[in-house]
């Protein structure tokens, strides 16, 4: 067998940092940011404050210009704040190998804006850095930034700059901008004895859309059309398993609650919030940790997708899938696994109706030609070039209408339970933070 000549490389389509830097500046269309002052080749973005001229008042000091309570940080502008959060992703462990670039771009955004929409606030610029190993495409590294920028644009925030590198994986680090009212900013810090606890959407979807995906990377899928023995072939394919697209997108297309949490922080009725990206489990304990409350939380009104019952039916061996099996499997699931980026959030019982109102109406309006109408001069067009560009009707995807559920409430002290009810048994059992015995 004779050897084969090592390939040449094309050094024009070398793709080098400074070609990252062009394409990325098309992409993001730096130079037409209106929030930006001096040119889009400065080292640092300035953002133009009197862009939210109608917002930010700045006769009057800060009493305390950072929180040590959130995860985002917040200067204060007179009787606004701007909110300020960053986080990072990478390949090996956030981004399951069948994910496209332009997902890995959409998530990047999507896992930072999440931490904004849990306070409330409203997003207005963000900053990306972006790591690509050296054999990618520049092709590759356009969708990627087209998937950020299609995520931040969406909820009326801009790119307004961020840094390029080189390294062995995709990475990205994202840092979003947010703007609010004080009065209206949400902490973790400030549930009661007696508050409901609720979550927005379902819980669960994503990890059950991690399996579908880790199941269908599997590399016997090879052997589909090169093995002309059916007896071996059929021995070594798996079923394939019935998933919709818009299901897996729970965990490739996460949908950061922004709109939601402007919604919720609005009414002016609730006492604390976070995301559940870590799980549901993880964010109740921090709540609970916050406000030095504890928390009584009731399994079976945790709201979960029919259809992850169905996939997980079909991915949980036949010694394993009775219905009671999978229930608890799910449940799980969703207590620990993470990745649904749901809003959680305590609200006093005497003003669930202004909760209830308010997404009554915001599902009532969502639809033809909705607009959020963010109160600080910019606001986000829903119907807007990305929605275009992205091919998709969120009103259909499963994402919305949006609802919430009452799934527990707070009670004094420092007990976090689940009620559970297991063949017509009812009992209260130590609600663990991690689950799988990984508690102290």
């Amino acid at each position: 067998m004779s050897k084969k000549s090592p390939k040449k490389t094309d050094l024009s389509q070398q793709v080098t940092e400074e070609k990252l830097i062009d394409a990325f500046s098309d992409v993001f269309l730096m130079s037409k940011k209106p929030l930006l002052s001096g040119s889009e080749s400065d080292d640092c973005a300035a953002i133009d404050l009197s862009f939210f001229s109608d917002s930010l008042n700045s006769s009057s000091s800060p009493s305390s210009p950072f929180s040590p309570h959130s995860k985002p940080a917040m200067p204060e502008f007179g009787n606004k704040s701007l909110v300020l959060s960053t986080d990072s992703v990478r390949q090996k462990t956030d981004f399951p190998p069948s994910m496209t670039f332009w997902q890995m771009g959409w998530m990047s955004a999507a896992v930072n804006l999440s931490d904004v929409a849990a306070m409330g606030a409203n997003p207005i610029a963000f900053l990306a850095a972006v790591g690509l190993p050296p054999v990618s495409s520049l092709e590759n590294a356009k969708e990627l930034a087209a998937g950020i920028q299609d995520c931040v644009s969406l909820f009326g925030a801009e790119v307004i700059g961020g840094d390029t590198e080189f390294c062995e994986e995709v990475r990205v680090t994202g840092t979003v901008v947010g703007v609010s009212d004080n009065n209206q900013i949400v902490y973790r810090k400030n549930a009661k004895p007696g508050d409901l606890l609720c979550v927005t959407g379902y819980c669960g979807s994503a990890a059950v859309a991690l399996d579908v995906l880790l199941e269908s990377d599997a590399p016997v899928k090879k052997d589909k059309s090169k093995n002309n023995d059916k007896r071996k072939t059929k021995s070594k394919l798996k079923p394939k398993i019935d998933a919709s697209p818009s299901f897996l997108k729970n965990l490739t297309e996460p949908f950061p609650r922004v709109f939601e949490g402007r919604l919720l922080s609005k009414t002016g009725a609730l006492t604390s919030m976070m995301d559940t990206s870590d799980g549901l489990a993880v964010s109740v304990h921090e709540l609970a940790k916050m406000s030095g409350v504890g928390f009584i939380v009731d399994a079976n009104k945790i709201p979960m997708e029919e259809e992850a019952f169905h996939v997980l039916f079909q991915l949980l061996s036949k010694s394993t899938s009775s219905p009671a099996k999978i229930q608890k499997e799910l449940l799980e699931k969703a207590l620990y696994i993470g990745g649904d980026y749901e809003l959680l959030f305590t609200v006093s019982p005497d003003k669930l109706h202004l909760v209830e109102e308010a997404f009554d109406k915001f599902n009532a309006d969502f639809g033809s030609d909705f607009s959020f109408d963010s109160g600080f001069g910019s606001g986000s067009q829903f119907q807007s070039q990305s929605q275009s560009r992205l091919g998709q009707n969120f009103g259909k995807s499963g994402r919305f209408p949006c609802l919430f559920s009452v799934i527990g409430k707070a009670v004094a002290g420092n007990e976090i339970l689940l009620k559970t009810n297991e063949n017509g048994k009812e009992q209260q059992i130590p609600l663990l933070k991690r689950g799988y015995g990984k508690d102290p």
